[in-house]
């Protein structure tokens, strides 16, 4: 098997973003969230533009290749006031699951907020989302609850956190 590697997303790289978001999140969500939700949060979330404005506010991307190919992303911004590092988005084709990619991607992550000096990570993880074992399994531990209105939906997520 060929050895995944972790590089850090470009402007130019939001084209590929898109595209892998596309893919997982059907697979991901399409069971467990209406479908008008998932259109909604792919619109508004990662279309090109969205993904253009995000890394323009401060949020920060990196790939996950194997075999040349983009595989998995993750999407983070640093809260240097909460000593936070926090994860806003972390997804891996369904065919990469279980290849050790989000852990390499949590991996990266980890390290920069430990070269920016801060303690703890942080991530929502959807209530009904088996990913949360895989978080779990990973370190983090669920610190809340959040109801989260988001247009005419709800986002049920846990916040989880790990300690650096």
């Amino acid at each position: 098997m060929t050895k995944t590697r972790i590089q850090a997303a470009t402007p130019s790289d939001v084209t590929t973003i898109h595209r892998l978001a596309h893919e997982i999140w059907w697979p991901t969500y399409g069971e467990l969230l209406p479908h008008g939700q998932i259109n909604l949060m792919l619109d508004l979330m990662y279309s090109e533009s969205a993904l253009l404005d995000q890394l323009e506010k401060g949020q920060q991307f990196a790939l996950a290749i194997r075999d040349k190919a983009a595989v998995g992303f993750v999407g983070f911004q640093s809260k240097p006031y909460l000593s936070i590092m926090r994860i806003e988005k972390l997804y891996i084709l369904p065919s990469e699951q279980g290849k050790g990619t989000g852990k390499q991607l949590i991996s990266h992550v980890s390290a920069l907020a430990s070269a920016a000096n801060l303690s703890r990570l942080e991530l929502n993880v959807y209530r009904h989302n088996p990913a949360k074992a895989f978080y779990e399994h990973q370190g983090f531990t669920v610190v809340s609850e959040v109801d989260i209105p988001y247009h005419d939906y709800t986002l049920r997520d846990y916040v989880m956190q790990k300690s650096l």
